[in-house]
């Protein structure tokens, strides 16, 4: 009888955990505008910049953040701590942009129009990664 109690106690306490959803994952990442066009966005220290949930999830709200400031591109300029990596500078409007890869904490610079070279298209990672932890799709 006291196994039977134990399992079921487990099962209840797992019940009442909450799940990885649209309306809690948000609030595991802080996201702060630095400037008309410029965001960061930080997972909680915990977080390690090698563990792929971490950066999806940060990617995840860096595209959220493009799209609910009316963007629809966005550059990582920064990530925790790395800046200007080796890849091909992504121009626009006559400024020249290096980017980073994706981490745990990421600084993006945002775009209403496709920039010439590299960015991220905000929509596609939006849905991509919603659906890779299977988030509810929200339509935009």
């Amino acid at each position: 009888m006291k196994v039977f109690y134990s399992v079921l106690l487990l099962l209840l306490l797992n019940a009442c955990a909450k799940p990885l959803q649209p309306d809690n994952y948000g609030d595991l990442i802080s996201s702060t505008q630095v400037d008309q066009d410029t965001f960061q966005m930080s997972s909680p220290g915990s977080a390690s910049s090698d563990d792929e949930k971490s950066v999806d999830l940060s990617l995840l709200r860096s595209a959220e953040v493009t799209l609910e400031n009316g963007f629809n591109y966005f550059v990582i300029i920064e990530s925790d701590g790395q800046e200007n990596s080796t890849y091909e500078a992504t121009t626009y409007d006559g400024e020249s942009y290096a980017h980073s890869d994706p981490g745990t904490t990421n600084t993006i610079v945002c775009f209403k129009e496709k920039p010439q070279g590299f960015a991220y298209v905000a929509l596609f990672v939006k849905a991509t990664l919603r659906a890779k932890y299977n988030l509810d799709q929200v339509a935009e």
